[in-house]
């Protein structure tokens, strides 16, 4: 049974549990599920994809951290390394469907906020910088394998 790099698995770790979590406190609110602006189908769109995520990050933490046969196997890396991009790199195809916007609906940006944040919301640096990540320490990975 092969081994992940150090930093393979400390960066992918990093990334699925840091998308759980910014998933679960952003979305399961009055900004996303809970709005009253979204009709209810809208929600079960939202639900399925927020699932979808949520168990593709799971299965992806088992698969650096658990037992397996094909472990450390490049179907394995190439799983693990490029499964946040089924989220995150996501962010960027949306924007060209029309009538999408970045900021919740309902919710005023603070005072003072900077303008551009309000075209585009901070999540879109945080999608940006791990769609870069997660392919460069992917095909690092089989690189050194």
């Amino acid at each position: 049974m092969k081994s992940f790099s150090k930093s393979f698995k400390i960066t992918l770790t990093l990334i699925s549990v840091f998308t759980i979590a910014i998933m679960s406190i952003m979305d399961l609110n009055a900004t996303h599920m809970t709005n009253s602006l979204w009709p209810a189908h809208a929600r079960f769109h939202w639900f399925i994809q927020y699932f979808s995520a949520l168990t593709v990050n799971v299965i992806g933490l088992f698969m650096l951290w658990g037992k397996y046969k094909e472990k450390g196997s490049n179907l394995s890396v190439l799983f693990i390394g490029l499964n946040p991009l089924l989220f995150w790199a996501m962010f960027f195809p949306a924007l060209l469907m029309p009538g999408t916007g970045t900021w919740p609906d309902g919710v005023a940006p603070p005072p003072g906020f900077p303008e551009i944040f309000k075209t585009l919301h901070p999540n879109f640096i945080m999608a940006a910088i791990i769609t870069i990540l997660a392919p460069f320490m992917t095909f690092r990975e089989l690189r050194n394998q």
